[in-house]
């Protein structure tokens, strides 16, 4: 198989997410202001949150690849579930549930041992959940990924996709981002804005994944300003699709629902119109309510659902813990179209 389309399917499972017009690094939490607040019920965001409720498995998990509760797919639920709570919509137990079984056995320790990016993504799902990750089942996440720079490079783990995770996983818990942080995203970004996976910058091996979660840890770090995050920007506007869906830049590649909510993420941190990328999610959805990959697979897919959740909630990562209130955010007036039955 062609090395960059197995990447592809690497970021379809890596993506989390999920993951503020932040000026500071202190603010945790975006969302795409406006004048109205849509109707819950029927599909769109709502659908979709109640699908993917319906999806959690006895144990409190979420089922990866082998059909079994997998730390990866329960974290992004956990993120997505957090985000529809901030939309007002009731999500029952499923939160609290998810996090038990996160704390069950060993299953964070493992997961967190893994790899940088994933101890980042642990940390990120727990804060959305409101609980800290600090000492969470006898693993310090944050600590792995403190411990987990390249002296040389400044990057935290094994690419720019780990990096930026690292960084947003650092403002969400309320730790300082080092400038050799943002200097490392510098070193990397290549000519034509883009970030790839793998660090490289060639760019022709830039992707609008990568790119699209670098833009919102540059922001919640602080750097909306920067040319770094405008040039960014560029990139991301080079290949999005005519419609405003996106796909992952790599050859052989369908437009699919995770670039596309990646991309609007993006979007939503830098402030930028985000009413035509909306509806391009939208063809995504089933009816069921959950949101299939791409075309040529239409399948009720967990991972796109759990990626577009956060997206129609119209919040950048890092995904911050709802009010116990529950109190609904204001939305745009273009989206409540997607939250009409359909």
């Amino acid at each position: 198989m062609n090395g960059r389309v197995t990447l592809n399917i690497l970021f379809a499972l890596l993506l989390c997410g999920m993951l503020a017009l932040s000026e500071s690094v202190g603010t945790v939490a975006q969302d795409g202001s406006g004048a109205a607040t849509p109707a819950v019920s029927g599909g769109g965001l709502d659908g979709a949150t109640r699908w993917l409720v319906s999806q959690q498995a006895d144990d409190g998990g979420f089922a990866g690849p082998s059909g079994v509760s997998d730390p990866g797919a329960t974290l992004d639920a956990l993120m997505a579930l957090a985000a529809a709570e901030h939309a007002g919509i009731d999500t029952g137990d499923a939160i609290g549930r998810a996090v038990a079984w996160l704390e069950s056995g060993d299953v964070a320790l493992v997961y967190a041992q893994t790899g940088v990016g994933q101890a980042a993504k642990l940390a990120l799902g727990l804060s959305a959940a409101g609980v800290s990750p600090a000492g969470f089942a006898n693993v310090d996440p944050l600590m792995i990924v403190q411990n987990g720079v390249d002296p040389g490079t400044g990057l935290y783990g094994s690419g720019v996709f780990d990096h930026a995770l690292a960084v947003l996983a650092l403002v969400a818990t309320g730790n300082d981002v080092p400038a050799t942080a943002i200097e490392a995203f510098a070193a990397t970004q290549a000519e034509n804005g883009g970030w790839a996976f793998d660090a490289s910058t060639d760019p022709a091996m830039a992707d609008s994944n990568t790119t699209s979660l670098a833009i919102q840890a540059l922001v919640a770090a602080g750097e909306g300003e920067s040319d770094l995050v405008a040039n960014g920007l560029t990139y991301l506007d080079s290949v999005t699709l005519e419609g405003g869906a996106g796909y992952s830049t790599l050859p052989e590649t369908l437009p699919d629902a995770n670039s596309t909510a990646l991309l609007i993420q993006a979007l939503i941190a830098t402030g930028r119109e985000v009413s035509a990328p909306i509806e391009a999610l939208g063809t995504f959805q089933n009816a069921s309510g959950a949101f299939h990959y791409h075309p040529e697979d239409t399948s009720d897919n967990l991972y796109a659902t759990s990626q577009a959740i956060p997206t129609l909630a119209l919040l950048a990562l890092p995904i911050e813990a709802a009010e116990p209130s529950g109190t609904p955010v204001a939305f745009q007036d273009s989206w409540a179209v997607w939250n009409s039955p359909r």
